[in-house]
């Protein structure tokens, strides 16, 4: 009991430095301190979010919160951006250091979850809470490096409950904002190909050199790259602009010349219809469209996974057209598409041509 009632008190200091703070929203994020290095690195899987909850606020909130965090994306399979998993609180010992907690908390219970973090907030943090009825604090690492933590608490079960349910979106975010953020340091701990690379093309990339030249079709405005490594998914980028009147941007546009470069420079690949899916999105603060899916390439008998981003840039008249191609037929595709997406949020048009 001893050593435990030293980790409380330690981490009761920790969490009135993160939370002891006034709040105008029911939101805030503490600055991150950088990298500690008298602490061990996170571990576990980076999209496992471990979740300590009371039995009964777990049984009302779990619902929710894996609708909200094990969203589906459309691969060869459909795969989850996050897995929630439940934590005991007498085994924290054994999870603390774990890459991303929750902890929920109700100020009017005495169960063990909520009774634990209340002996380690401090009163300023409570009255907050008591004030607001409902707060929710996030906190980088703080038992481990590259960890991510999100405290949620109510003044009692109902504003818990309901104040899970009215942030599923931000819960989302903030999770998938961390994990994009992770895949981005390790992805740019390389160097990356200089400006001057791509002075054919009205644009740049911030593209890792791990990617290598795999069709170059200037006079047609396409070029495509792909990262290669052992036990990784094979990775391809491209971008192709063409020169058309504004109405001519569209889905369809879309659609239809992701087809035409797929079939050409990808040795005739190919999707269907009720394979894909399209949304409205903005990429590179340009807002377009973003088609999602399946490709099969019958002449290989191979697949795989696809993401396009269409955007149009009214100054000089163009459409483009950024695809993202995965093949890994033997493991998960999702990091993979999000460090295409990545590279792909780091084009930039050139002002002069």
């Amino acid at each position: 009991m001893k050593g435990k009632n030293i980790k409380i008190v330690i981490l009761g200091i920790i969490l009135i430095i993160i939370l002891g703070c006034s709040q105008k929203d029911n939101t805030k994020k503490a600055a991150d301190r950088g990298i500690d290095p008298h602490k061990p690195m996170s571990w576990g899987h980076k999209q496992t979010v471990y979740v300590f909850a009371d039995d009964n606020v777990w049984k009302y909130a779990k619902g929710h919160l894996v609708n909200t965090l094990e969203r589906l994306r459309f691969t060869t399979e459909n795969e989850k951006v996050f897995v929630v998993k439940r934590a005991p609180i007498d085994n924290l010992d054994n999870f603390y250091k774990f890459n991303n907690l929750i902890f929920f908390c109700d100020l009017e219970s005495n169960d063990p979850v909520s009774t634990y973090i209340k002996e380690i907030m401090g009163s300023k943090v409570e009255l907050e809470v008591t004030e607001n009825l409902v707060g929710m604090y996030t906190k980088e690492n703080v038992w481990a490096n590259d960890q991510f933590v999100l405290f949620i608490l109510g003044s009692n079960e109902p504003n818990l409950l309901k104040f899970n349910i009215l942030q599923s979106h931000n819960t989302f975010d903030l999770f998938k904002d961390k994990l994009f953020d992770r895949i981005r340091r390790q992805l740019y701990k390389t160097s990356i190909y200089s400006d001057n690379s791509f002075k054919a093309f009205p644009w740049t990339l911030n593209l890792p050199k791990k990617y290598i030249l795999y069709k170059n079709d200037t006079a047609n405005n396409f070029i495509s790259y792909i990262a290669r490594l052992r036990n990784k998914p094979d990775r391809y980028i491209s971008v192709y602009f063409q020169k058309i009147p504004k109405e001519g941007f569209s889905r369809d546009w879309l659609k239809e010349t992701r087809k035409k470069i797929s079939w050409k420079y990808y040795d005739e690949d190919e999707f269907y219809d009720k394979d894909v899916r399209m949304e409205k999105y903005k990429l590179a603060g340009h807002q377009g469209w973003r088609l999602t899916g399946r490709w099969q390439n019958k002449k290989h008998s191979v697949g795989g996974a696809f993401q396009s981003f269409a955007f149009y840039d009214e100054i000089n008249g163009r459409a483009y057209l950024i695809d993202n191609s995965v093949y890994h037929p033997d493991g998960e595709k999702l990091e993979a598409l999000y460090e295409l997406e990545i590279i792909s949020s780091t084009l930039k048009l050139k002002t002069a041509e």
